[in-house]
């Protein structure tokens, strides 16, 4: 589960705010130096799992480092765990179906999805399949159906 390449990311001045090298901080997650550059300017693609590594040596929220701007209401009572759950299965969706997500759908439908799994509450099955059906059913209304 990826996020896009060149998506935006706070890495760096996050890391910078806590005044930790890049060198410090993939020591701390299991990267080398020149990885976690990668990684911070958004030349390689940033995983769900290192999102939650970085965000746990910074002490920050996932949505933190992504940007992702999840409504406020949850922020407070935020499981970072579902949360990047449903930012992973939207991502491996958008990338299973060919459709790419756009920063701003991104949030708007991690944040539903979010909602939907809490409210109900879904269990990780049916939240996962929430999330795919999501992206397939924009990939159908674009006209982009490939035989899927």
């Amino acid at each position: 589960m990826k996020t896009p390449k060149n998506m935006p990311n706070r890495i760096k001045e996050l890391r910078d705010e806590r005044g930790i090298s890049s060198r410090q901080l993939g020591k701390m997650i299991g990267l080398s130096a020149p990885q976690m550059g990668r990684l911070e300017a958004a030349k390689s693609q940033l995983t769900v799992k290192w999102i939650l590594k970085i965000a746990e040596a910074l002490k920050v929220d996932t949505s933190e480092i992504v940007d992702l701007p999840i409504s406020k209401k949850f922020k407070a009572t935020c499981d970072d765990t579902l949360l990047g759950s449903t930012i992973g299965w939207l991502l491996e969706a958008s990338d299973e179906y060919r459709h790419p997500l756009s920063h701003k759908e991104l949030s708007r439908f991690a944040s539903f999805v979010y909602k939907e799994a809490v409210e109900k509450p879904l269990n990780f099955q049916e939240t996962r399949y929430l999330a795919f059906t999501i992206v397939r059913v924009l990939r159908m209304a674009s006209g982009t159906e490939r035989g899927k």
